[in-house]
């Protein structure tokens, strides 16, 4: 992989973390009671949608012409299709479910809920004419229960892996939808909103003291990492992927501030040796990156550069923190590089 290309995904996978930098500040009403009405998950990921819409998504967009015009043409396909509550969430939280497959990667199974200025009867009345069959009907805890086959693109990625070439673009997928209250759904992998219909377990306590919610996040995340992070991308049997396997829990948080972004990252291990030996591999490759790019000719590369020197990493006992501020500028310089191709 190209050094440029490693740096840029180095960048993004810590824009879309998010952590634990201002955790004591009081959690948003709305949020926090989406977040109670979730099962137990693996994994919990909160977005303010309407700050992302209003706020976010035009500061990422505006170094960028091209892809926000491309951008607000899909936005606006989509609220055509989905109709006028699609875009009128407040609040949106994801509980993200594993189940074990034998012989193969774990299956990810996601519950949404979602609230705002909707009519939930509405909403869920669309996705239900989206279905390409007629929909199933279960009643679980005096809720209905509509289960529906929706037709979803097949990634690039799964059709590269064994599929023969003429293999379809899109494919059915399964997936339930109901409604909470008159402002509230749920939908998703069909398991999972029967789970958080019938509400018999909830999120463990640390994954949501690990979710920022700032006036200033618009996307937060928190997970757990019990033996299952080697599941999903190959460790070796070294010192770095006997840390990734010792990590206990990951969070972090995206937030839009007055001038530009902050993105910041936590990792909590088993012991102090383990978070140690992380915090000691992050600095080292933050040291590698400034040897490389601090004295380039190329003013992309020296951006990279000033980016890598001012990503902050931290040990506190068990957490290592990461987080870097993006001003505004810095931003649009990013989002300018990226190259919208039609196919």
């Amino acid at each position: 992989m190209k050094l440029k290309n490693l740096l840029t995904a180095a960048i993004a996978a810590i824009s879309l973390s998010a952590a634990a930098f201002a955790q004591n500040t009081a959690p948003k009403p709305a949020s926090q009671s989406l977040i109670d009405l979730l099962p137990a998950s693996s994994a919990v990921v909160t977005v303010d949608v309407q700050k992302g819409l209003n706020d976010a998504l035009p500061k990422l967009l505006v170094g960028n012409p091209q892809l926000k015009a491309e951008v607000d043409q899909g936005m606006a396909a989509f609220s055509t299709k989905a109709g006028p509550d699609a875009l009128r969430f407040s609040d949106l939280v994801i509980g993200v479910g594993v189940e074990e497959v034998p012989g193969t990667a774990p299956k990810i199974l996601p519950v949404f809920i979602g609230r705002g200025d909707i009519n939930a009867d509405q909403v869920v009345a669309n996705a239900t004419r989206s279905s390409k069959t007629p929909c199933a009907e279960r009643v679980v805890s005096s809720r209905t229960i509509y289960i529906c086959q929706l037709e979803v693109p097949v990634s690039t990625a799964a059709k590269a892996v064994g599929v023969a070439a003429n293999a379809p673009d899109k494919v059915l997928k399964e997936s339930a939808f109901v409604v909470l209250d008159p402002n509230t759904v749920a939908f998703g992998a069909v398991s999972r909103v029967i789970e958080a219909v019938e509400h018999r377990t909830s999120v463990d306590p640390t994954l949501k003291s690990l979710l920022k919610n700032a006036p200033t996040t618009v996307a937060a995340f928190a997970m757990e990492n019990i033996d299952g992070l080697g599941k999903f991308i190959p460790l070796e049997n070294d010192d770095l992927g006997n840390t990734l396997k010792n990590l206990r829990f990951m969070a972090g948080s995206a937030d839009s501030v007055n001038d530009g972004f902050v993105f910041s990252a936590l990792f909590r291990s088993v012991d102090s040796a383990s978070a140690k030996q992380l915090n000691s591999t992050l600095q080292g490759l933050q040291a590698i990156g400034n040897a490389f790019l601090g004295g380039s000719s190329r003013a992309d590369q020296r951006m990279y550069g000033r980016l890598i020197k001012r990503v902050k990493i931290a040990q506190a006992e068990l957490d290592v923190t990461v987080s870097i501020a993006l001003p505004q500028a810095d931003v649009n310089a990013l989002m300018g590089q990226v190259k919208f191709t039609k196919k």
